[in-house]
């Protein structure tokens, strides 16, 4: 029965092994997880970065204190302020500097106990950060607390959940005045008893917003705008981030304006291009 013994013993030895090699591809670190690097030394803080940013967004600024680049490939926004959004991912490379790299990070939809006065809560963020060695270092790092940026940014996602819930705000169709530029009429409709005013109009980093007439309508107010082109230059044009990035401020029943960001349809948008390159050659 020797053989039988020895026939046992050989097959538990390769499913053993077998079992050992899947488990090591199975882990997204392999060996390298198992290195004897330490964390990496890392601060954090929450900035604006306004040019760069669509609302609901952070800039997560990293700093690495170390003596070697690190590479931060997932960041989590830890916090009861926002609605959890998981690991999201990156592959950032952070050198050794006094100089923080930002990691532009989405937040979920604003918790609002106090509505439009709530104040952000307690927040951190875990990096998932790679170093040299290949290694894979979870590091979490606490935000600064009272944090005057997310308390800015839980106060207007609160007053823009208030507006939503209580205007439809609609830019109507785009036509071509006589100097060139379009014009179009703003509609802030309430949609239940709130008295509602537009107390502002902003354009965006290539349109300038001019607002004109205004009237009050059923509660709420339309407010003529017209549009016409700031910038012309190609770095500009190409690299614009938020073309149509405009904003309304509405007031809800004479309170303070809310800034509430400004939706342009598929066909103004396609108007607002076309002007732009008309505009811009006129220039040439």
């Amino acid at each position: 029965m020797r053989w039988v013994r020895i026939v046992i013993v050989g097959v538990f030895v390769l499913v053993a092994g077998s079992a050992a090699l899947a488990g090591s591809l199975a882990s997204p670190r392999g060996d390298a997880a198992a290195a004897t690097s330490d964390p990496p030394e890392l601060t954090a803080t929450a900035e604006l970065r306004r040019m760069f940013m669509k609302p609901g967004q952070v800039a997560i600024a990293v700093t690495n204190h170390g003596d070697a680049p690190v590479r931060v490939v997932g960041v989590e926004l830890v916090t009861d302020s926002f609605a959890p959004l998981g690991v999201q991912e990156f592959d950032t490379e952070v050198p050794p500097s006094t100089n923080a790299r930002d990691m532009i990070t989405e937040f979920g939809a604003a918790t609002c106990p106090d509505g439009t006065a709530s104040k952000a809560d307690p927040a951190s963020v875990v990096l998932h950060v790679a170093t040299e060695d290949q290694a894979v270092h979870l590091v979490e790092l606490a935000l600064s607390y009272p944090n005057g940026t997310l308390d800015r940014l839980v106060r207007e996602a609160c007053a823009a959940q208030a507006v939503a819930e209580s205007a439809r705000i609609e830019l109507g169709e785009l036509t071509a005045a006589a100097d060139g530029t379009l014009e179009g009429r703003l509609s802030v409709t309430p949609l239940g008893d709130a008295a509602l005013d537009v107390t502002e109009v902003r354009g965006s980093v290539l349109f300038e917003v001019l607002a004109g007439e205004k009237a009050p309508e059923g509660g709420g107010v339309t407010v003529t705008l017209s549009f016409d082109v700031v910038r012309c230059d190609g770095h500009a044009v190409g690299d614009a981030k938020h073309p149509f990035g405009f904003t309304v401020w509405v007031t809800i029943d004479g309170g303070d304006p809310v800034a509430v960001p400004l939706t342009v349809a598929d066909d103004r948008r396609e108007a607002l291009w076309a002007m732009l390159d008309v505009r811009c050659g006129e220039r040439e």
